[in-house]
């Protein structure tokens, strides 16, 4: 079968532009449509109509626009719609490799550390709690690749089998090792994989949420000091979730109300 490429009318045709042919059509030299720094701006620009739109809402044409290259450097780049969105994904994976790998590392140790002591295990949950809120609230770019993650967890496509495997999978199994180990029962028992994925939740939800919370209590935004009062309210309630003791910051942090009608 003949490899298609996207055509300037928006429509697949097979493959018969030369990278010489691409390049003079965008402008940017013979075999280099735009290069690294166009691809980038093309992934950037996909991801986040994704992120709003859904695949099936969004035009090679509308990517294209937005990113200000033309429709033959997407084909180029990318060969449809759904490479492109394959590598999107692809990106935002990589994008949050260094967020989950260090949370991974820092629940294995420090389950196998604790040994079952439950004031160990309640500051391991409170420092979990802070690495992910501080990691995700308080980076703009995972805005909405979180947004087009959440997006695939509702309606999945073919990519969501990758998501599960390089993401989900081993941050889930990690926490899976902090609830065992505070509820007595295996990582892999039914009961405590949907015990993680409260404990999880109750985390995420403030990103998935952004935007009531903010407007709930009067903030313009999240700010280091809101997500500090953020940070003592989950830990605290994962750790009573988990019942482990609660750490003085998540026991006596009082609530803020700065910016607060």
């Amino acid at each position: 079968m003949a490899e298609t490429n996207i055509d300037p009318r928006g429509k697949s045709s097979p493959r018969a532009k030369t990278e010489a042919q691409a390049g003079a059509e965008t402008g940017r030299g013979p075999g280099r449509p735009g290069g690294e720094e166009s691809r980038s701006r093309i992934l950037d620009e996909a991801g986040k109509l994704f992120a709003r739109d859904g695949f099936d809402g969004v035009t090679i044409r509308h990517i294209a626009s937005r990113a200000g290259v033309n429709l033959a450097a997407v084909g180029y780049h990318f060969g449809s719609k759904k490479g492109l969105y394959h590598e999107v994904m692809c990106q935002i994976l990589a994008d949050v490799r260094p967020i989950l790998e260090p949370a991974v590392t820092a629940l294995q140790r420090g389950v196998a550390a604790a040994a079952g002591d439950r004031c160990a295990l309640a500051a391991l949950a409170a420092g979990f709690v802070r690495h992910t809120l501080t990691s995700v609230l308080l980076n703009d770019r995972l805005r909405w690749q979180h947004a087009l993650l959440v997006r695939e967890f509702a309606q999945p496509s073919e990519e969501f089998p990758m998501i599960l495997t390089k993401a989900v999978d081993p941050m889930h199994d990690a926490v899976a090792e902090l609830v065992g180990a505070a509820s007595g029962r295996a990582p892999g028992d039914p009961a405590t994989r949907l015990l993680t994925t409260d404990v999880v939740g109750q985390c995420m939800v403030y990103q998935i949420a952004r935007t009531l919370v903010c407007a709930r209590m009067g903030w313009d935004d999240y700010t280091p000091d809101t997500i500090e009062t953020l940070i003592a309210m989950v830990s605290g309630a994962v750790q009573r979730t988990l019942g482990l003791p609660e750490t003085p910051s998540a026991a006596e942090a009082p609530p803020d109300t700065s910016g607060a009608p």
